[in-house]
């Protein structure tokens, strides 16, 4: 080999060894956005299992709601029919 062809070589190897620690920087950032992502997304997890037990807790309250009306229907159709019977008319 002659000496052109090494420094060729050389040259071609310095390049690449540049490149390659960019393209490491380059990966380690990614790397910590990924952390980053992951430590969000863990938080959205837990946010999003607290929105869920809160929204079963309001289905509950509404159907025991819904209980309550049905109740107060019934009581009403009751007064309804006594109101008949002691004011004829």
């Amino acid at each position: 080999m002659n000496e052109e062809n090494e420094k060729a070589i050389v040259e071609l190897l310095s390049e690449m060894l540049h490149e390659q620690r960019i393209t490491n920087q380059q990966l380690g950032s990614i790397g910590e956005r990924v952390s980053s992502l992951e430590s969000k997304i863990g938080k959205l997890e837990e946010q999003q299992a607290k929105t869920n037990q809160g929204i079963g807790e309001l289905r509950l309250s509404v159907m025991r709601l819904a209980d309550q009306f049905e109740l107060v229907f019934q009581h009403e159709h009751g007064i309804m029919a006594l109101e008949k019977v002691v004011f004829k008319g």
